[in-house]
């Protein structure tokens, strides 16, 4: 048995789409049960996904909109001075770009700043304003952040200097004293859609500034909605749909750049800006200052442009390995934490870089299911600060919120937040952050899952039904790709790829379907060849060589079935390794025990384990069946170590030991050292053989062995050659190895598997 990490939470319509409504549509049977899933089941909704109708709400109905526009016309009419303060993340900087080139379209005289991740860290900053007034600013319009700036806005206020906030992250239980908040969740209006990103409400305030917003303003929009994983639905998928048309038909020279230094040429989807330009739009501020990033999407001329991406990449590569070292490291903390029963892991260390802890923090959320919070150590700033990501059952947001009095400033949402705090309130932060988990967990249960939208049969996996699904696109936040759950699906070949062999390839079901489990090549050694699994995951069509073929995507697997694993060969010998506490070894009584968990064949095992492995080759048939009749097992690992094979040498002929008996008998004595190769060669067998037969004789009484000079004995009664225990012994040991080592392994698993049932 293999367990998910995954409870799977297998969708059930409460309503079909009708015969007459999936027939004027032409929906296939896959896309009308993943219309279903998602709840989608009237003509009109329908429709509008496959022909992707446009939504597009009135700018004028956001909060403060209208302020804001006189503010800003105000100071354009009176030459003010305008500072454009953005945010270092993909989204952020995409909203710059869109403000900053709204503003100078209209003749504004304006500036941008970004502030410093490192340095100035999220959200307004005392410094940068201090600064903005001394340089005459007269305005400063926050994109992608602000809503948690209160004494930052009052101070550059009292100043006077007036502050518009553009944002869209969490309304505390109070908002700045600026002079307008431009925020689709503002409390007193009733803007139709509440989940635009940071971008999203700048083209919305371009929107009212420009009588006609530039086209690649929606491809920048695009961006920002993927990359900050906000909602995809409602004015949202309006707005990547047609993000995505620009991209790929205007494209513009920044984006352009960036797709050639990552040596993509294909269509622009909403993959490639979640795994290709997002990452890489985000790598900056995560290593630098995200400055760079901005300055690119704001370039018009190919050759700055080219030169620009190239240090974007630069730095996603760098970003990538930073990751790679400090997620090693993370792991190996969180696992002594959830050992020690944590249900909120709170991970802090030096000399982590700041930049990258929220895909360290994902990357942990992802291995454990359990809300995390990372932070780097900085004594000399005598601060700690990081990122934390979430599960569903958990707002970040609230829970933080819940101990603010230990943080010195934090802000985010529902799944993901940043955290800046005293060094020296980090242990009470987590036993804080604990005991609000343990109290949540007695209503709510906190194990992980995934959603799964169609059981599907191996026979729907079509290249026709995947591109039937692609019609539904684009996926994201609150529209998810579908997940397709496969079951009791042969496996016929399972092996690791990639560096280290991380991921893990499969081979299964009549078709010989591909499947592709990314991070998880371990699972090679709990696969059992043609045992069935389930798995869930998505689809998409792979092609090589101008030849398509499905892929099925895993997100994560099971069996219910008992997995025997054969690792008797040398090779997978040593390839093996095992040493969980859930795993019990069983042993020959010639081996010493190590440990509690080491047990000899025919040992009573009383504490439960899931795993059980044969390391060394039992001394009888009845050993290994009085095991398997106490035992409670999900996986058996075949290994049988044993020091050498008798099978193929079998067993001596009655005749060749009357031969030895009558050779040894014409002699007074004879001496092995001297003799024993003639005696060998007169027998025609091997010296082992020889050996043997002479321990049967010992056994029998008919010699005596006097430091290697063999002499006979005088026996009067008839002694049979098979009552010799060293005969019997030996023919277990064949009977052992026949069975166990050299049996066809489809014969072994069916008769371990009825040695289980019969107990």
């Amino acid at each position: 048995m293999i367990k998910s990490k995954y409870t799977w939470d297998v969708n059930s319509p409460e309503t079909e789409i009708t015969e007459d409504v999936s027939s004027d549509l032409k929906l296939t049977p896959i896309v009308k049960k993943i219309l279903e899933s998602k709840g989608l089941t009237d003509k009109s909704s329908i429709a509008d996904v496959l022909n992707g109708k446009q939504i597009a709400h009135d700018p004028w109905l956001m909060s403060d909109m209208s302020k804001a526009v006189e503010r800003i016309n105000l100071a354009i009419d009176e030459n003010q001075k305008i500072l454009v303060y953005g945010d270092y993340d993909a989204d952020g900087v995409t909203s710059t770009t869109i403000l900053v080139d709204t503003l100078k379209e209209l003749g504004a005289h304006v500036g941008w700043y970004i502030p410093n991740r490192f340095s100035e860290g999220y959200g307004p900053n005392e410094m940068a304003f201090k600064n903005a007034y001394d340089e005459g600013i007269s305005l400063i319009i926050t994109v992608d952040n602000g809503i948690q700036g209160h004494d930052e806005i009052q101070m550059v206020q009292d100043l006077g200097v007036d502050v518009i906030v553009t944002d869209h992250h969490e309304i505390g239980k109070t908002m700045p004293n600026a002079f307008a908040i431009v925020h689709p969740m503002h409390p007193e209006y009733e803007y139709p859609f509440q989940y635009l990103c940071g971008a999203g409400v700048a083209y919305k305030l371009a929107q009212t500034l420009l009588a006609q917003p530039p086209a690649y303003f929606l491809g920048l929009v695009a961006i920002g909605t993927i990359a900050d994983l906000v909602s995809l639905t409602d004015e949202n998928r309006s707005l990547v749909q047609k993000g995505l048309e620009v991209l790929n038909e205007h494209c513009p020279v920044s984006i352009k750049a960036i797709l050639k230094q990552a040596g993509y040429n294909d269509e622009i989807t909403e993959e490639t800006i979640g795994f290709i330009i997002g990452p890489r739009l985000n790598a900056v501020g995560r290593l630098e200052d995200a400055a760079l990033a901005a300055e690119l999407l704001m370039t018009e001329t190919d050759e700055e442009a080219e030169f620009l991406a190239e240090q974007v990449e630069f730095f996603n590569q760098e970003r990538k390995d930073i990751v790679a070292q400090i997620t090693d490291e993370a792991l190996q903390v969180a696992e002594t934490q959830v050992q020690d029963g944590s249900k909120f892991l709170l991970l802090a260390q030096q000399d982590w870089h700041e930049g990258v802890l929220g895909i360290v923090a994902s990357k942990v959320v992802e291995t454990y299911g359990l809300p995390t919070l990372i932070l780097n150590i900085d004594e000399a700033q005598n601060h700690a600060k990081g990122s934390a990501r979430s599960i569903e059952q958990v707002s970040m947001f609230d829970i933080l919120t819940a101990h603010a009095d230990l943080i010195s400033k934090f802000g985010g949402h529902h799944m993901a937040a940043g955290v800046t705090m005293p060094i020296e309130n980090i242990e009470s932060l987590r036993q804080g952050l604990n005991q609000w988990m343990n109290q949540l967990a007695e209503t709510t249960s906190l194990e992980p899952r995934k959603k799964v939208d169609v059981k599907i049969s191996e026979s729907d996996i079509t290249i026709k039904n995947i591109q039937d699904i692609q019609r539904l696109r684009p996926f994201g936040t609150d529209f998810t790709s579908p997940c397709f759950e496969l079951e009791d699906v042969l496996v016929h070949q399972a092996k690791g790829i990639g560096q280290e062999q991380k991921h893990l390839k499969l081979v299964m079901g009549e078709s010989q379907l591909q499947a592709i489990f990314w991070q998880n090549g371990h699972l090679v050694k709990e696969l059992g060849v043609e045992q069935p699994i389930n798995v869930i995951g998505t689809l998409q069509i792979n092609e090589w060589n101008g030849f398509q073929s499905p892929q099925f995507m895993i997100q994560d697997l099971a069996s219910n079935n008992l997995q025997i694993l054969d690792y008797r060969s040398k090779s997978k010998v040593n390839e093996f390794t095992q040493d969980a506490t859930d795993v019990a070894y069983l042993i020959n009584k010639k081996s010493e025990k190590l440990d509690g968990n080491y047990y000899y064949y025919g040992d009573e095992i009383q504490s439960n384990y899931n795993k059980y492995v044969f390391r060394d080759l039992p001394s009888s048939i009845e050993e290994i069946k009085t095991t398997l009749k106490m035992v409670d097992v999900s996986q058996i690992y075949l290994v049988l170590n044993h020091e050498h094979s008798v099978y193929f040498e079998g067993m001596p002929k009655m005749e060749t030991f009357k031969q030895c008996f009558k050779a040894l008998a014409t002699k007074k004595e004879t001496n092995l050292a001297q003799d024993g190769m003639q005696l060998c060669q007169y027998l025609n067998i091997q010296p082992n053989m020889l050996k043997f037969i002479l321990k049967v004789f010992l056994d029998l009484g008919f010699i005596k062995d006097e430091n290697g000079i063999i002499k006979m004995n005088n026996i009067s009664d008839k002694r049979d050659i098979e009552s010799s225990k060293f005969y019997q012994g030996r023919l277990e040991r064949i009977q052992v190895e026949k069975m166990l080592l050299y049996e066809d392994f489809n014969n072994l698993k069916q008769w371990i598997k009825s040695e289980l049932i019969d107990k």
